[in-house]
């Protein structure tokens, strides 16, 4: 009886000690690592978690408690290496160290499997926002790892491994060095250009797969023009999106090129450029007839190859109205350049103008304050001339007050909304003026009821026939039956109201406008082929 007692505790002290096992230290750190990094990279969505399923400010808790992981994984491992009495397999190891690593590997265990549950359950938008989080968090990552692989590996290692190991190490740090100062990436253009009209002029808008200067080229009355993206006189090098400025006449029915000249580094004399590249010639047709077909796309929140395929089933079409939540956010400029100037030049190929509209998710992220002025625009509330038809472009900015926790603290768009109010009342139209309105959300200002009713009675007095909008994910006419659109319906029943499509489970919709003397036809279709809309109104009432 005694002989088995003393098996069995000796089995049981064998079995805590395996979690103390070198090998076994070794993975746990690097889940721990791994699982901390994960975490962190998502700290874009932390907001959504604190409020609503833990407590506030309990994200960044649990990234301190993965951190104190991987501090307690390492502290265990290197008391292995490098205390003599702990080294050996057969190492008697005191209770408070098996302890110890079975906390640090459940607290890593459990981020690890958080991090991968939420991933399951985030969809490709937020995955793709995650993704960006997570390449901007490598290079430190990388570099703690590697220092930890150094410090805790190398004594455990002798004769080839050793030496194997050292050279993989200064394999990894030369290449790096080499790779900051000669930058190994190949430079090109992401797409096709964007040519945005802001209203006042054409944006030139194309994307390099890295920092770099962007012009366009081409001539204009026998004269030949080389134009570049510059602010106060000195060349803007430190972007991958280029907009380049240049009159309607200069570009209107004419041919151009781009080009970029890679941007290295920058001083105070001199620069480091790298390659200059230049596209194949485009021609910016501009159609003045009577009768206008434009490609209206809203809320695709990502889904471009959904997006591009929907597009192919309403065939041809001479301008494009992107009606804005291209992504869920704007943390980075990747994102714009992806989801707005990639996305853009697929489906103009540079052959025709683009309205931007900016949705209520492209307010949001470190990036939203510059995207407007990337994409070309002075304001993202405008007019524009288009043969005999006039569009009005309006920026309903976010859907929630400024306070809203969603948005740290970093909104300012009800005086952005009161700024569009006062111009809004400062427009004329013509008598008899065929006139569209483009908004994200019909409602103007959702936030402020009063603002979008000030804005709903100018509309009116303008001669508005149609408000065009996105942001409910349907594609729909408003009708009375919707008791939000019912008081404006009431109010307003010369101004119809379309919404088009976007993403609904994965499913893309978008729109065609085809625009005659004698009124708009109204088309929509998906990416699975059906035809969700085909109605035609006149312009009066």
């Amino acid at each position: 009886m005694r002989k088995s007692f003393l098996v069995g505790e000796r089995e049981m002290k064998q079995k805590q000690s395996w979690f103390l096992r070198i090998p076994v230290l070794c993975a746990a750190v690097v889940g721990a690592i791994l699982g901390a990094s994960l975490f962190h990279a998502l700290r874009s969505f932390w907001v959504f978690y604190d409020p609503n399923t833990f407590f506030l400010g309990g994200s960044i808790g649990i990234f301190v408690l993965s951190l104190a992981a991987i501090a307690l994984l390492i502290t265990l491992l290197a008391l292995r290496v490098y205390v003599p009495r702990w080294k050996g397999k057969e190492a008697q190891l005191p209770k408070a160290m098996r302890v110890c690593a079975v906390v640090g590997f459940v607290l890593a265990a459990l981020i690890l499997v958080a991090v991968v549950v939420i991933l399951c359950f985030s969809g490709e938008e937020a995955f793709s926002v995650f993704s960006l989080y997570l390449k901007k968090d490598l290079p430190p990552v990388l570099i703690f790892t590697g220092a930890a692989a150094l410090f805790l590996l190398m004594p455990l290692l002798s004769g080839k491994k050793k030496a194997v190991f050292a050279g993989v190490m200064v394999l990894c740090i030369v290449f790096s060095c080499v790779q900051t100062v000669f930058p190994l990436q190949p430079y090109r253009f992401v797409s096709a250009p964007v040519v945005m009209d802001t209203g006042e002029e054409y944006a030139v808008v194309f994307a390099t797969s890295q920092q770099g200067t962007g012009y366009i080229h081409y001539t204009f009355e026998g004269k030949e023009y080389t134009v570049y993206a510059q602010e106060h006189g000195r060349r803007i090098g430190d972007r991958m999106i280029h907009s380049v400025r240049v009159p309607h006449a200069h570009l209107k029915n004419n041919e151009y090129q781009i080009g970029s000249t890679r941007v290295i580094e920058q001083f105070g004399y001199g620069s480091r450029l790298g390659k200059d590249i230049q596209s194949e010639t485009y021609t910016l047709r501009v159609k003045e007839d009577k009768t206008q077909k434009l490609l209206v796309v809203s809320d695709w929140h990502t889904r471009v190859k959904q997006a591009k395929q929907a597009i192919t089933y309403l065939e041809d079409y001479d301008a494009v109205v992107m009606l804005g939540d291209s992504a869920g956010s704007m943390d980075f400029e990747e994102q714009a350049v992806r989801y707005i100037v990639q996305f853009g030049g697929d489906i103009t190929h540079g052959a025709m103008p683009v309205y931007y509209v900016r949705g209520n998710h492209e307010t949001r992220g470190a990036f939203a304050a510059h995207m407007p002025e990337y994409l070309g625009y002075d304001s993202c509330y405008y007019r524009a001339q288009r043969g005999e038809y006039s569009f009005l472009i309006l920026d309903s900015g976010e859907d929630k007050e400024d306070a809203h926790i969603e948005y740290g603290g970093m909104d300012e768009y009800a005086h952005q909304r009161s700024q569009m109010l006062d111009w809004l009342n400062e427009q004329q139209t013509k008598q008899g003026e065929k006139f569209i309105v483009f908004s994200h959300d019909w409602k103007v200002s959702e936030p402020e009821p009063e603002v979008s009713r000030a804005a709903w009675d100018k509309l009116q007095s303008l001669g508005a026939r149609f408000m065009v909008s996105g942001h409910y994910h349907v594609c729909e006419f408003l009708e009375k039956t919707n008791e939000t659109a019912a008081p404006y319906l009431t109010a307003y029943p010369d101004i119809a109201t379309y919404i088009d499509g976007g993403v609904k489970k994965n499913v893309v919709t978008v729109s065609k406008l085809t625009l005659t003397e004698q009124g708009v036809r109204f088309e929509a279709a998906d990416n699975l082929g059906q035809k969700v809309m085909d109605t035609t109104l006149p312009w009066g009432k």
